[in-house]
C-alpha cells in the first residue's frame, strides 16, 4: 500500500466523526510539537497536584485553628501546613514532627498519621494523573488526516491525436498490474494471515468482511455445473466507518459489493479445432470455448486452448475474459445486463496430483502410473479435462442511509443511472462519484488480469518442476473464488486511499484528473509514525480543572480572609492564618526579642522601619541559638562602635604627631 509523505498529513485541529463532535474534537501535532505538548500535560498536571494541596492545606489548618492554647507539637503541625510548598515535603516535614515529639508526647505519632496519609494520597493521585495526561493521545486514536495536493486520479487519454491507442492501453495495464501486485500482497497478510503485520493497521479498517452463502445458478439456460453459485456479499459498508472517508452521519453513504460465481459446463460450449500454422511448423490441434462473439462477430469463439500444452513443462494458467456488450455478444446464458460478468479459462497444463481431485474446476480424477527412482510405482492422476470454466458477475449498490433510498443491484455501467432517484446531498455525491471511479478496477477482471494464474491459491501447492500436486480440498472452486474477491476488496481499500494521495507513479500516456476537495480532505489512515493526534476534550479537561484547581489555591485564602475579616467569622482563623505563614513567624520572632519596629502584622510580607539592623547576640549559644533583647543588642553593638571609634582615633592622634614631627623639621625646630 502507498503510504503518505510527512507532508501529506494534516497538522492542527479537525473532528473524527466516529466519535462525535465532543469526543471526536481531534488535534495532530508532529512528533516534535506533540512530544512538547505531553511534556507540558505533565507539568501542568504536577503544578496542579501542588495547588491541590495547598488547598487542602487551608481547609485543614483553618479546621484545626482554634482559639484556645495548644501544644507545641498542634502549632508545628499548623506552621508545616501552613508553609509546606508540596505535599512530598509536608509528609517528610509532618513525620519528622511525629517521630521527635514520640517520647514527650505518645500520640504525636497518631495525631500526624492522617495529614501524612492525606499528603500521600495527593502526591499518588496526581501522579498516576501525570501518568494518565498522556492517555489524551490515546484516546483520540491513531488516525491522522490526509491532505495531498496531488490528490485525484489517473485517467487512459484516447482523445489526444497524439497519443497511440496502444500505448495509452499500456499505460493503463502497468498501473493495474502494479494494483493487483500489491492488494494481493495485501491480501495474503491482512485478510488470510492469522498474524497481521503493521501494515494491516494503517488502513481505516484493516480488511473488509462480507458474508458467502450457495444460492442458484446466477446464469441462465442450465448453464452451471450442478454445484450451483457462490454469493460473496459484503453487506452495506460505512463510507466512514469502513472506508474512512471521515463524514459525521448525515453526509455518509453506504456501498455494497455483491460477486455470484459458478463452474460452468464446457462440453456443450466447446470444440475441437484442427488448425494448420501459416509459418509451416504443423498442425495445432485446438479446442475453441463459444460463450461470446467478440468484435461484433468477426470472431466465432471466446478462448482456444492448445493441446500441445499438456505434454509441456507448464503449470497452471488462468485466462480472464470481461464481456463488454459494446465489443462482444455473449451468448444468451450470460447476458445479463444487471452485472459485470468475468469468464475465466483455468488449463491444468502439465499439472499432476497424487490423490484424485472432485472439484469441479480442478477435476483430475484420470490415474496413470509412473516410477520414481527406487523403481516404485505410484499412481498420478491428471485433469479430467483440458480447461475448466469459472464465471462470475460483480454487482454494485449505493445506499443513502438517510433517505433509506438505494440503487438496484446492478453492474457499474447502470449504476450512474440510478444515482439521481437516492437523494444524494453535495458531500454525499462527491463521495460517491469517488467510490465509482475506484470500483472500476476492483471487479473480478482485474483481480485476476495481471496475474494469471499467480492468483490461484492452487498455485501455492504445486510442487518443483514436475508440476505435482498433492490434491486439492472439494470446494477449490470458492476458495478461488473468495481470494478474488479478497483482492477486489483490497484493491478498493488502496485505491480509496490513493485517490486522496494521488497516484503513486505517472505512467505513460495517462492523464492526471484532480480529485474533489470535498472527499480529498476528508481520508483517514491510522498508524503513520513522526505525528501525534490527541484529544481536544482531554487536554481542555486537564487545562481547566488543573487552571481552576491553580486559581482556587491562589485566591482561596484572600476571599475566605477577606469574608471572615467583614462578617467577623472565626477571625481567630485568618489570623492563625496570617501569622502562621514563616515570614510571620521571623517578625514574631523579632518583635518578641524587642528588635525592629515592625508593619504588616497581617500581610503576606511583614516590613520594619527604614535603616533597622536586627541580627543575634555575639555570644549566642551555638547549641541553642537565640535571638538577643534589643538593649543587650544595641549595647553590644555600640561597644563594637567605640572599639572600632577608639582604633580610628588613635590612629588619627598618631597620623597627627607624625604630621607634627615633619613641620618641625622643615622649619628647623626640635
Amino acid at each position: 500500500m502507498s503510504l503518505p509523505a510527512e507532508s501529506q498529513i494534516y497538522t492542527g485541529p479537525w473532528i473524527n466523526w466516529s466519535r462525535g463532535i465532543v469526543y471526536g474534537s481531534t488535534i495532530t501535532l508532529s512528533q516534535r510539537d506533540g512530544s512538547l505538548l505531553t511534556a507540558f500535560l505533565g507539568i501542568y498536571v504536577a503544578a496542579a497536584g501542588t495547588a491541590f494541596w495547598r488547598i487542602w492545606s487551608f481547609l485543614l489548618h483553618q479546621h484545626r485553628a482554634k482559639p484556645q492554647m495548644k501544644d507545641a507539637v498542634h502549632h508545628q503541625q499548623q506552621a508545616i501546613l501552613r508553609n509546606s510548598g508540596s505535599p512530598d515535603a509536608a509528609a517528610w516535614q509532618l513525620t519528622q514532627v511525629a517521630w521527635k515529639w514520640r517520647k514527650t508526647t505518645p500520640n504525636s505519632i497518631l495525631r500526624g498519621l492522617p495529614i501524612i496519609i492525606l499528603a500521600t494520597c495527593n502526591i499518588v493521585l496526581f501522579a498516576i494523573a501525570g501518568v494518565f495526561s498522556s492517555e489524551v493521545t490515546k484516546a483520540a486514536g491513531n488516525e491522522t488526516l490526509i491532505r495531498s495536493s496531488d490528490c485525484g486520479f489517473l485517467l487512459q487519454i484516447f482523445s489526444d491525436a497524439n497519443v497511440h491507442v496502444v500505448d495509452a492501453i499500456a499505460g493503463f495495464q502497468a498501473m493495474e498490474a502494479n494494483d493487483t501486485l500489491v492488494a494481493s500482497a495485501y491480501t495474503r497478510a491482512c485478510y488470510r494471515a492469522s498474524f497481521r503485520g503493521s501494515q494491516c493497521y494503517q488502513l481505516p479498517q484493516s480488511s473488509i468482511a462480507w458474508t458467502n452463502r450457495t444460492v442458484p445458478c446466477p446464469f441462465g439456460d442450465n448453464i452451471c455445473k450442478d454445484v450451483g453459485g457462490f454469493e460473496l456479499d459484503t453487506g452495506l459498508l460505512d463510507s466512514h466507518r469502513v472506508l474512512g472517508i471521515n463524514a459525521k452521519p448525515s453526509d455518509r453513504v453506504q456501498y455494497r459489493k455483491v460477486t455470484t460465481c459458478s463452474v460452468l459446463r464446457t462440453k456443450e460450449y466447446s470444440y475441437y479445432w484442427n488448425n494448420t500454422d501459416t509459418a509451416g511448423s504443423g498442425v495445432q490441434e485446438l479446442i475453441r470455448y463459444n460463450y461470446e462473439t467478440w468484435s461484433k462477430g468477426s470472431t466465432n469463439y471466446t478462448w482456444q486452448y492448445n493441446l500441445n500444452d499438456v505434454v509441456g513443462s507448464y503449470g497452471y494458467s488462468l485466462t480472464p475474459y470481461a464481456i463488454l456488450r459494446d465489443v462482444s455478444d455473449p451468448i444468451p446464458a450470460l447476458n445479463r445486463t444487471d452485472a459485470d460478468v468475468t469468464i475465466m479459462f483455468l488449463a491444468p497444463n502439465a499439472v499432476t496430483y497424487t490423490s484424485p481431485v472432485y472439484d469441479p474446476l480442478f477435476r483430475a480424477t484420470l490415474p496413470y502410473n509412473i516410477t520414481d527412482f527406487g523403481g516404485n510405482n505410484n499412481t498420478m492422476y491428471t485433469s479430467d479435462h483440458w480447461a475448466g470454466v469459472l464465471a462470475c458477475a460483480d454487482q454494485y449498490q449505493f445506499h443513502n442511509p438517510q433517505s433509506g433510498k438505494s440503487t438496484p443491484l446492478t453492474s457499474r455501467t447502470k449504476l450512474n443511472d440510478d444515482l439521481a432517484a437516492v437523494g444524494f446531498n453535495e458531500l454525499q455525491l462527491s463521495t460517491v462519484l469517488s467510490l465509482y471511479y475506484t470500483i472500476g478496477t476492483s471487479d473480478t477482471y482485474y483481480s485476476v488480469h495481471s496475474r494469471g494464474a499467480a492468483s490461484l491459491r492452487a498455485s501455492d501447492t504445486v510442487v518443483g518442476s514436475d508440476l505435482n500436486n498433492v490434491g486439492l480440498p472439494d470446494n477449490q472452486w470458492t476458495i478461488e473464488a473468495t481470494e478474488m474477491f479478497s483482492i477486489s476488496l483490497a484493491k478498493l481499500q488502496q485505491q480509496i486511499l490513493n485517490y486522496a494521495l494521488g497516484p503513486p507513479n505517472l505512467y505513460q500516456d495517462m492523464e492526471f484528473i484532480k480529485g474533489s476537495v470535498d472527499v480529498c480532505q476528508r481520508q483517514k489512515i491510522r498508524g503513520i509514525g513522526g505525528f501525534l493526534s490527541f484529544s481536544i476534550l482531554g487536554v481542555a479537561i486537564i487545562l481547566i480543572v488543573g487552571g481552576l484547581i491553580i486559581l482556587t489555591s491562589i485566591f482561596l485564602d484572600m476571599i475566605v480572609g477577606f469574608i471572615q475579616r467583614r462578617f467577623k467569622w472565626s477571625d481567630h482563623k485568618r489570623l492563625q492564618w496570617a501569622t502562621d505563614e514563616k515570614l510571620q513567624l521571623q517578625r514574631l520572632a523579632y518583635e518578641e526579642a524587642g528588635q525592629g519596629q515592625w508593619l504588616g502584622g497581617t500581610d503576606a510580607v511583614p516590613t520594619t522601619s527604614k535603616d533597622q539592623l536586627l541580627g543575634f547576640g555575639l555570644d549566642t549559644d551555638r547549641n541553642h541559638p537565640r535571638l538577643a533583647r534589643e538593649t543587650y543588642y544595641n549595647s553590644q553593638s555600640l561597644a563594637v562602635q567605640d572599639s572600632e571609634s577608639q582604633t580610628s582615633g588613635s590612629s588619627t592622634a598618631d597620623e597627627k604627631s607624625k604630621a607634627a614631627v615633619a613641620a618641625r623639621a622643615e622649619t628647623g625646630l626640635s
